[in-house]
């Protein structure tokens, strides 16, 4: 889960992701993607909400969804390594909270006051994680949600989910994410 590292910390290990998964694109990949200006401008406005300088906070969160059509409010807590690719319509509600290393795609939703994401978590363009006042949504570590999928349970680690409602699928398979995966730390 989110650790206590500071923001900058964590935008460290953020750009060591973006570039690996970019790698031999040169310099101008820090300028061209999205997703990468979409997490310096969260982890910008993270930093000032917890420093009580929350109007300026919120004007990043703001200048991220008129650039990006992307909203990450400042109060959400994500871990370090956080890949948003393809982000534009992305949107996470405050309540949300972001393990370390995860992936979200395009169209994501993470909705209601209450969804929990675990370390090593892909989610797939499109998919919607929506949590209510009585009912806490926990997707646990080295999960995979299908494009599409729309998830209003809680689901164990290592599972594959699609389908709406979202259902396990099938298990993740830790030898071939791997090879996929070589930037990410052996844990």
């Amino acid at each position: 889960m989110p650790e206590c590292d500071g923001e900058l910390s964590r935008l460290r290990e953020d750009v060591r992701i973006f570039s690996a998964k970019h790698a031999g694109q040169g310099f101008f990949k820090y300028i061209y993607y999205p997703d990468f200006r979409v997490v310096v401008l969260y982890r910008l406005s993270r930093w000032l909400f917890k420093r009580k300088l929350k109007p300026l906070a919120y004007i990043l969160v703001m200048l991220n969804d008129f650039l990006h059509g992307v909203w990450i409010g400042p109060n959400v807590d994500a871990g370090r390594g956080l890949s948003l690719g393809h982000p534009r319509g992305l949107i996470i509600n405050p309540g949300t909270r972001i393990g370390r290393y995860c992936t979200l795609l395009n169209q994501v939703t993470c909705g209601g006051p209450s969804v929990l994401i675990g370390d090593f978590v892909e989610v797939g363009a499109g998919a919607r994680i929506i949590s209510t006042f009585d009912r806490e949504v926990v997707i646990g570590s080295h999960c995979v949600v299908g494009a599409g999928a729309v998830v209003t349970k809680s689901f164990p680690d290592a599972s594959v989910l699609a389908g709406v409602p979202a259902k396990v699928i099938s298990k993740k398979d830790f030898d071939k994410w791997r090879m996929r995966h070589s930037y990410y730390p052996v844990e």
